[in-house]
């Protein structure tokens, strides 16, 4: 079990670089979501706080690592995109977040941090499908962010954690979505070429 933790807090450590090298090298924000990345930080400082309270200090890295790398990927998008539209999305986000970690406790809170890949992932989502060309779409980044959640969901099955089990599902399912996304509106000459 430490060598899957261990494999998926790397894979946390890496899977927003190629979308942040996407960001700053071509400054295209098509089809990236500034509330995905916003949402992100408050999901990862969630799970910290979830994760430290149960004990788990192994998986505990690897939201800890990703609340720099989407803190990072959140600034860019700003920098380049200029809009301030994703605050006010995540001010409810973190409210509901603290309420569930304040009045339900750990279950309370493990069952709410299961569903946040719906939450933190369908803005990035309808940003995918709203674009006709989602050419700000790092597919290397979903592809990571997909072998992590296979990773962490086999985790929290052998761990008897259903917040990790619903987080593998749910983000498994999104990267895959996002990635079918890319692939359908890229031409196939220029998939390998643009694929970080």
């Amino acid at each position: 079990m430490n060598l899957l933790a261990l494999t998926a807090t790397v894979l946390a450590a890496i899977f927003l670089v190629p979308q942040i090298v996407r960001l700053v090298a071509r400054g295209d924000t098509r089809g990236v979501s500034a509330t995905w990345a916003g949402f992100g930080l408050i999901t990862n400082l969630a799970w910290v706080d979830y994760l430290w309270r149960q004990g788990m200090w192994a998986p505990a890295m690897a939201p800890t690592i990703a609340l720099v790398t989407y803190g990072i990927t959140l600034v860019v998008i700003i920098r380049l995109d200029r809009g301030h539209h994703w605050i006010r999305s995540a001010i409810l986000y973190t409210v509901l977040m603290a309420l569930s970690a304040s009045r339900g406790g750990l279950v309370a809170m493990g069952l709410v941090l299961a569903v946040t890949p719906v939450i933190q992932v369908a803005p990035q989502l309808m940003s995918v499908f709203k674009e006709r060309h989602p050419s700000g779409v790092s597919p290397a980044t979903w592809a990571l962010a997909g072998a992590e959640a296979v990773l962490w969901g086999v985790y929290g099955w052998l761990a008897a954690d259903l917040a990790l089990v619903g987080y593998g599902v749910f983000s498994t399912a999104a990267a895959i979505l996002i990635i079918g996304r890319w692939v359908a509106t890229h031409p196939r000459r220029t998939m390998v070429r643009t694929a970080f």
